[in-house]
Order: C-alpha cells, then structure tokens, then sequence
C-alpha cells in the first residue's frame, strides 16, 4: 500500500459515504484536491481492485469500496476524529441532568448512540463476573423458587432465579442473606471464583439445616452468574437502513431477528472491543452467513480502571465516523465518570448503613411485581 493509493481508498470511501453510489476517478481528483491525475487515480483504482479494496459494479462505472478498503478507511483515521465542542456540550449535559438509576442510565445511552448515529445503539450492562459484591437478598416468590438479588459496587442489580429442594420461609432467607453477605460483601465475583467457597464451609456453623442452602445459593451466584444485561435502540433505523443498502427485506429481517438474541450481541461487541480505544469490525457472521457491509463500533467503559461494560454502534458500512467515533468515545468516558462518583457516593455512605444493619437486618424495598418471573 502507497501513500498515494491510502490517499485514493479514502477519498473513495469519504465519497461513497456521502453520495452512496460508485465513485469515479474524475470526481476523486476533482472534489478531493488530490495532487495527481485523474489517469493515475484510474490506474491506481485498477491495481486497489486487483488488491481486493474496490469492486465495480459494472465495467463503465466508478468503483465502490469493499469492507476491506472501510477497515483500513477507520484503522487509518481512529486516532484523528475530535468530538466538536458543541457535541461535547450536548453529551455532559446529557449526563449530568440524568439523574437515574443505573439501568435507566444505560438504557437512555443506547438511545443517545442511536440518536446520534441513526443506527443502533448498544450498552453492555457491567458484567456479573468483574462486580465487586455490595449486597446480596433473597426474596421467597413461590413455594420452591427464590429471586436471588445481587447489588454491585457499581450500582448494577444482577436477578437470578433459583428452584430450591425445600419450601423456606421469607425470615430464612433473611439469614441465609446475612450469612452472604457477611461472608462475600466487598469481594469481586471473579476473585471468589478463583479462590474458591472454601471459606465458608465451616463458618455456616449457626445456619443448622440452612448451611447447605446458603452453599447451594453461593455456588449458583458465584459459578453461574447472572447474564450480561443488554440494552439495544434502534432497530427500526438499522432495519431501514440495511433494506435500502441490500435491497432485501428478507436480509434486513434475519439480522433484527438475531439481534433479539441478546448473547450473539453481547459476543459481537465484546469480541471486537479493545479497552482504551474504539474498535470497529466491517461484516459479520449470522448463522453461518458472512453479512458484509454491515460495521460494528464498540468501545469499553470503566470503573477503578477495569473496564466493566461497552458501548456499541450497529450499521452499515456508509455511517458517518467522523460523528459516531468521537461520541462513542466521549460517552464512555462520560458514562465512566458517572459510574465512578455513583462508587463514590455509595463508599461515603456505607458505614451509615453497616451502623443500621448492626442494629436490625436492613432488607432491600422490592416490588414483587417488578421482578421478571418467568417459568
């Protein structure tokens, strides 16, 4: 790859972003100021087509560029893309007016990324395994089944429902809770997994016939944790967007239907993200099926320096990255803020709630009919 022939693929793919139909050589040399001659950006586009960056559609027309030539397009300009000051502006206030709960926080992001970007916008919840553990509740539901309520240090609320041997009372489950979290408050699920429960056998002394319960809860929650939450806005822009791109509601349909499918979401932004900076990956695989044209940006977002979720963007290969890099960059960064002063704040207050447990087990406010029971 030249310098001049990294020239042309970008001026090609800025073009075909805008205009969205196969780019010539003489526009090239005119609209992009490029320094040499529309002859030569025609030789060059040969030789960028023989190398796999550009195909035509026809033998007369201009050429478009592959997913090959979008990849090295993003790859090349990553570092480039500035947030102007008004988008800046737009997003801290975004943030510092969304006084919320964390799943609302996430949910209202997904919906500022598809907004933005006119695609879909994603948000991986904090995952279950890189939580530090700040409380742990049992909540009776029916006879033999158990909501098991875990609360992160950063403010996420993990569910997980457990089907039990033995019916127990609400007041037992209220010690087995007490035993937990007396035990395994303040350490991190992928700790505990390492180091293992040894530590509390033994301690479940005064448990008598609830020991075994409190191990059983313990070993669900710690080696089965709770699924990755998964936000998603948006649909209906990528649908569109991707219809109008293939031509093919069929195609458009099968990649919303597997978006449903909130595990194959979850493994497509974490499989291409990569910590510091956003990450993007040209076509996708769909049951087999190599989807090209379709651009999958992702980004991490931190807590303590860990990174404990990602945001997303899901589209076509046209989208403008110039706007959607920066935002998504500067909303993980913001959303980090946001998660670190939650931390913060929650620190600061925790000795007055450890004096009121000491006193009488505190037992968290929880609508029955707001938990998700399903058989």
């Amino acid at each position: 790859m030249t310098h001049r022939q990294a020239e042309i693929i970008q001026a090609i793919v800025q073009e075909f972003v805008s205009s969205g139909i196969p780019v010539g050589s003489q526009i090239v040399v005119e609209k992009y100021d490029l320094s040499f001659s529309s002859a030569t950006v025609r030789k060059e586009m040969s030789i960028l087509e023989q190398m796999g960056f550009l195909t035509s559609p026809h033998t007369s027309a201009g050429r478009i560029p592959t997913d090959i030539a979008f990849e090295f397009y993003v790859a090349d300009l990553l570092q480039l893309f500035q947030i102007t000051l008004s988008e800046r502006s737009k997003l801290e206030r975004f943030y510092k007016q969304a006084q919320m709960q964390l799943e609302k926080m996430l949910q209202a992001t997904a919906s500022l990324l598809s907004i933005t970007s006119n695609y879909a916008g994603v948000v991986l919840a904090p995952v279950s395994k890189n939580s530090i553990i700040q409380r742990i509740e049992l909540v009776s539901i029916l006879d033999n089944l158990v909501m098991v309520i875990m609360v992160s240090g950063s403010g996420s609320v993990f569910q997980k429902k457990l089907r039990i041997e033995k019916s127990v009372t609400q007041e037992d489950l209220y010690k087995v809770s007490r035993f937990l979290n007396q035990n395994l408050k303040g350490y991190e699920v992928s700790d505990i997994q390492e180091k293992g429960l040894e530590s509390l056998v033994g301690a479940e002394g005064d448990l008598g016939d609830l020991a075994d319960l409190s191990i059983y809860v313990a070993q669900s929650l710690i080696y089965s944790p709770p699924d990755q939450q998964v936000y998603i806005e948006g649909e209906n822009h990528l649908f569109n967007s991707i219809q109008r791109q293939f031509e093919s509601v069929e195609l458009a349909d099968k990649l919303i239907h597997k978006l449903e499918d909130r595990s194959f979401v979850s493994g497509l932004i974490n499989d291409i993200k990569k910590g510091n900076s956003v990450s993007c990956q040209i076509g996708i695989d769909v049951d087999g099926q190599r989807i090209p044209g379709v651009s999958v940006l992702a980004k991490d977002y931190f807590l303590g320096g860990r990174s404990i979720g990602a945001l997303g963007v899901i589209g076509i290969n046209r989208m403008c990255y110039d706007k959607i890099i920066p935002t998504l960059d500067y909303s993980s960064q913001l959303l980090s803020n946001v998660l670190s002063d939650l931390n913060e704040l929650k620190s600061s207050s925790q000795k007055y709630l450890t004096d009121a447990q000491d006193d009488e087990f505190a037992v968290v406010r929880i609508d029955i009919n707001d938990l998700e029971i399903q058989e």
